[in-house]
């Protein structure tokens, strides 16, 4: 079985490690609509991609709020930068595919960099294994990627399987040159992301490079007993409260040199003083209510039982709060920052902009409080995700 040697920094202390890199190339990334390959060598060098892969393969193993606490940190200092290291931080399926798929994947090292996307393709039965074709946007990284890995429906005839918890579906893994690349992602906000559309038509993928969402982990620890559905939409909401604290710094800073009418600091109002502590204590509750459903999460793992549809629910309750109070915190620090904040050099307009663009992301949606709210009821959420 393969094997590589662990990072020699804490995971925890890679954002501040880091720190100087990240900022050096911070402006590059944005005029390159990428991570620069220096940026990119470093991260991989440091081991940020290896966040959840096992210790087998070299990777950190964290549990869910410990990997989401790393990634928070590197949203305070870039959010493209965080939302590139969480959307290839995919080590994980390796504990729910073979030890031969494993082989494959990792066989050049302990980085295989695989780009995930959320949105459906489709996967149709060919003997042994299937056929996959379809058409996924804003796969974010895609372009530093060696692997791919998407979700795609099962279909018979044309329609989707059926089980008795809803439509089939898989999470699917092909290398990164069976793939057509377009460069769609010209946006407002996280330009760096490199959030480009993939193309597949009809490619073979064998059956033991795909992952069910109610599979069984091949390692049987902690982390992996958390469903694989679970393992990764926390990192979207902790890189958003990352940037709306990092859009408090930004103005807290700005406050003490930008003056009002009357001349004194901004920092000296009152009004200015309120507008912060309502900011950050929002802000912190936010953290804290994801972080509290995440520890959750970890410690049912942890106990090996089975993590409950409420504890489930919790997490995309805390995913929709982090979305929206994000977004109340990221425009009221830009409103305090009148004219300020509208220059392309504006630090805190680009947060502002980061922002409201990762929030737009599906793991955020408020539709989500609707599943929360009936598990509170004590109702059956009655989704097959749960």
């Amino acid at each position: 079985m393969l094997s590589y040697p662990q990072p020699a920094q804490a995971a925890e202390d890679l954002p501040e490690v880091l720190r100087p890199t990240i900022e050096k190339y911070r402006g590059q990334a944005q005029e390159l609509r990428r991570l620069p390959d220096e940026l990119l060598d470093q991260l991989r060098a440091s081991g940020a991609f290896r966040l959840n892969a096992p210790r087998e393969l070299g990777g950190y193993e964290l549990p869910l709020a410990r990997t989401a606490a790393v990634i928070e940190h590197l949203a305070r200092i870039d959010g493209s930068t965080a939302w590139v290291v969480w959307n290839l931080n995919t080590g994980f399926t390796a504990a729910f595919l073979s030890e031969s798929s494993v082989e494959r994947v990792w066989a050049d090292g302990p980085d295989p960099m695989i780009a995930h996307s959320s949105q459906p393709g489709y996967l149709t039965q060919r003997d042994s294994g299937f056929r996959l074709s379809g058409e996924w946007k804003l796969v974010s990284g895609v372009d530093a990627a060696r692997w791919v890995g998407v979700l795609a429906l099962v279909l018979d005839d044309g329609q989707p399987r059926m089980t008795e918890a809803g439509p089939e579906w898989r999470f699917c893994l092909v290398p990164r040159a069976s793939v057509t690349v377009r460069d769609t992602w010209y946006s407002t906000g996280m330009r760096a992301t490199n959030s480009n559309t993939v193309m597949i038509q009809d490619v073979p993928v064998a059956a033991d490079m795909t992952v069910a969402p109610d599979a069984s982990a091949r390692i049987d620890r902690s982390l992996y007993r958390v469903p694989v559905i679970d393992q990764i939409p926390a990192g979207s909401a902790a890189i958003l409260l990352g940037l709306a604290r990092a859009a408090i710094d930004e103005m807290a800073a700005l406050s003490h040199a930008k003056t009002g009418p009357d001349g004194a600091p901004l920092a000296q109002q009152p009004r200015i003083q309120a507008a912060f502590g309502r900011a950050a204590a929002r802000a912190d509750a936010a953290r804290e209510l994801l972080m509290t459903a995440l520890r959750g999460l970890d410690a049912a793992a942890a106990a090996g039982r089975p993590v409950t549809e409420a504890e489930r629910a919790a997490e995309l309750g805390a995913l929709s709060h982090a979305g929206e109070t994000a977004r109340e915190v990221l425009t009221s620090m830009y409103e305090l920052g009148g004219s300020s904040s509208l220059y392309e050099s504006s630090r805190l307009g680009q947060l502002f902009r980061d922002g409201h663009t990762a929030a737009q992301h599906i793991a955020l949606s408020a539709a989500h409080y609707e599943l929360a709210g009936r598990t509170v009821l004590g109702i059956s959420a009655a989704d097959p995700t749960l």
